[in-house]
């Protein structure tokens, strides 16, 4: 029998549905997605479970629109994704157009990244990807060695990602922790991520953003953006990053757009009560993002920064330029506060040479600045 019914619900369980540790992994691949069609067709709470054990499995995409009720995929083994880059599929495990989904179980997925990021390649397969997901939870999960994003948020709304633990080697490249966009009302709290990039990248038209008590590194920090590297780009707003620690990582909170992009705008943006250990570039507004030399340099950016705190932020940096906030000429920042900055030197060569940097930026310094800000009034 294919269903359990317990008092939460009936429960689908994927080894009823011919999946097992031993199966192929597209034989895998059909069971778990009769499981999900028939949790989905179900007309209230329900719940899909893969047991304890190891599954290989192909790329899957759970799809919707579902009959309501909260969908919960129970996560109690392992899955392993293929070695091998697929092309075809932009995710390896993706959620599309569901609401109330809930995945969770203290599981473990494996991206088996390694061969493809020797290919170095951009848009390599996400290991979890909610798009136009309404009422999502990603909760008590082990997600490794993605070979591209671990976790990406895409025209979603009202989710809230907690108690995640995240991990790829540092030199994995584009292996995002967490990338968010097009998307309003996520939380994301209570993660451990070390990854080859940014540990949460927040990209365009992300609205009413969290980002709390994440412990991050190595990686490249805790970024907005990249931003303006499209046409028509929609804006960011009402972004807060706070009480995390960043620790031996390439940057450490970091506002990045292109030079010679079209106007948008990114504002009410608050990083707060940050501890830094070790860290390349502590605090960063760059404007002239232009990785690989995919831009024309001499085309400023046009998107307008403003209204953005950071507070009660204390730790070490590595190199020289503690605080780097370095502008457009065409639209400088603006209102930007920096209030109760306490970095010191990693190395005792550094003591008297860490500084701060500032071009095409108005704002206003307050309490404790170490180093001395550069800041216009």
């Amino acid at each position: 029998m294919a269903v359990v019914t317990l008092g939460s619900g009936p429960h689908f369980d994927v080894t009823k549905y011919s999946s097992s540790p031993k199966g192929s992994f597209d034989s895998n691949k059909k069971a778990f997605l009769d499981a999900w069609q028939a949790m989905c067709e179900f007309n209230g709470n329900a719940t899909l479970i893969v047991p304890m054990g190891t599954f290989q499995v192909a790329p899957l995409t759970f799809a919707g629109p579902c009959k309501p009720g909260q969908h919960k995929f129970k996560f109690l083994g392992t899955l392993v994704a293929p070695s091998d880059w697929d092309k075809e599929h932009e995710a390896w495990i993706e959620f599309r157009e569901v609401n109330e989904i809930v995945v969770e179980g203290g599981g473990v997925l494996d991206g088996r990244g390694a061969n493809a990021w020797s290919l170095k390649k951009k848009n390599m397969p996400i290991s979890i990807h909610f798009i136009k997901v309404n009422k999502g939870r990603i909760t008590n999960l082990s997600i490794k060695d993605s070979k591209g994003f671990h976790i990406a948020i895409h025209q979603s709304d009202n989710v809230v990602i907690r108690a995640i633990t995240i991990t790829a080697p540092f030199d994995s490249p584009n292996t995002d922790g967490i990338h968010i966009s097009g998307s309003s009302h996520v939380r994301i709290t209570g993660l451990t991520i070390g990854t080859g990039d940014d540990c949460v990248s927040i990209g365009p038209g992300s609205y009413n953003i969290t980002v709390a008590n994440v412990h991050c590194g190595p990686g490249h920090g805790i970024s907005i953006g990249s931003l303006g590297k499209y046409q028509d780009e929609d804006n960011v707003a009402h972004i807060k990053v706070k009480n995390c620690t960043i620790a031996g990582t390439t940057n450490g909170i970091r506002i990045k757009t292109w030079p010679g992009s079209t106007a948008s705008e990114a504002f009410n943006i608050t990083f707060e009560n940050i501890k830094l250990d070790n860290v390349s570039r502590p605090i960063i507004i760059d404007q002239d993002y232009c990785p690989n030399n995919q831009c024309n340099p001499n085309a400023p950016s046009r998107v307008k920064l403003y209204d953005i705190i950071f507070k009660h932020i204390q730790g070490t940096s590595n190199t020289q330029d503690a605080v780097t906030l370095k502008c457009s000429k065409l639209v400088p920042c603006r209102d930007i506060r920096l209030i109760d900055i306490n970095l010191k030197p990693l190395f005792s060569s550094l003591v008297h040479s860490i500084d701060s940097l500032c071009s095409n930026v108005l704002g206003l310094a307050l309490g404790i600045q170490k180093p001395n800000p550069c800041l216009q009034h």
